[in-house]
Formats: C-alpha cells, structure tokens, sequence
C-alpha cells in the first residue's frame, strides 16, 4: 500500500514523527492514548535537572578549591581554569535550559556528555574499580543517576510543556 503525503500533524498526532501504514485489525489507526501523561512526564524528568544546579552552585562558591581540584587531574591540567568554567557553566546553565524546555535536545545531550565524561574518565579506570561498592551501589552512581535523567531527553524532547513547543509549533 504506497504511502500518502500528510500535512502538518495537528495536536492528536502529536507525538508521531512519521505516518506509517501499520494499522489495527479493524483498519482504523491506532490512537495515541497518552499525550498529557507523557508530557508531564517529560515535565517531570526536566525538573530533576535542577538537582545538578547545587552542584554547580558548590563548585561556584568555592571556585578555587574547584581549579585546584580541576588541576590535579590529568586532563584538565592543561587548561585547568577554562575546563572549571566549561563544567561549572555546563551545571549551571544546560539544566536551566531543560527546566524550561529550551534547546532541550542539544542542552540534554551535553549535559548527558558532561555527566559521562567523569565517570568514563575517573570512575572506570581506577585501579581499585570494582561494579558495586559499599552497600551493594554501584560505583559512581550519582554520576551515571544524571546520564539516566538526561539521556532520555536526548531522544523524546522536551514535550508540549515546554518553549521548545512554543517556538516551533507545537514540535519539540
């Protein structure tokens, strides 16, 4: 069955990126049945990006002990107040953007970049690293927790409660 052009998707075809010509038996399409949930969903998962916003306000307070802290590290020690500033400002202003629905994809992404980065790069390769740590956790988990919050907005979007919606007509 050759597939037909469609319009623009009016607010029942919300979440449907593409038309397919899978339908039910009946031959009737299949209707999305959780619009308003899966945005408040969405809602929800960006406002806990606002947790890494204290870490960013820790590093802030005390920016020298951060450069410091920064310097020892292999990697940041060649540039060590420039790579503070891009991780403080990262903790400080991709989850504000999430928050408010804003560039959510690239700002998600970076943000789930930023978060796997120190694991991958001090977590992972310690000689000691075992899977679970003390008290059967696994080890770095407050830093893979965050890949876990953001990395599905990667995908979804920020949904229609968000200015992404606003600025691109009802798409996120």
């Amino acid at each position: 069955m050759p597939s037909e052009l469609r319009e623009d998707p009016g607010p029942e075809d919300y979440h449907h990126d593409v038309h397919d010509d899978w339908e039910d038996l009946d031959g009737s399409p299949a209707p999305e049945v959780h619009s308003r949930s899966l945005d408040l969903g969405l809602l929800l998962l960006r406002l806990g990006a606002l947790l890494l916003v204290t870490r960013g306000l820790d590093k802030a307070v005390d920016l020298q002990t951060w450069i410091g802290a920064v310097d020892d590290h292999v990697l940041g020690a060649q540039a060590p107040e420039l790579v503070a500033w891009l991780v403080l400002l990262g903790q400080l202003v991709l989850p504000l953007l999430l928050v408010v629905g804003l560039f959510t994809r690239p700002a998600a992404f970076l943000l789930a970049a930023l978060m796997a980065a120190p694991w991958v790069l001090t977590v992972y390769p310690r000689l000691d690293y075992t899977v679970l740590g003390e008290g059967g956790a696994v080890t770095g988990e407050p830093t893979l927790l965050y890949l876990a919050l953001t990395l599905p907005l990667v995908f979804t979007g920020a949904g229609r409660w968000s200015l992404d919606a606003m600025r691109s007509t009802g798409r996120p």
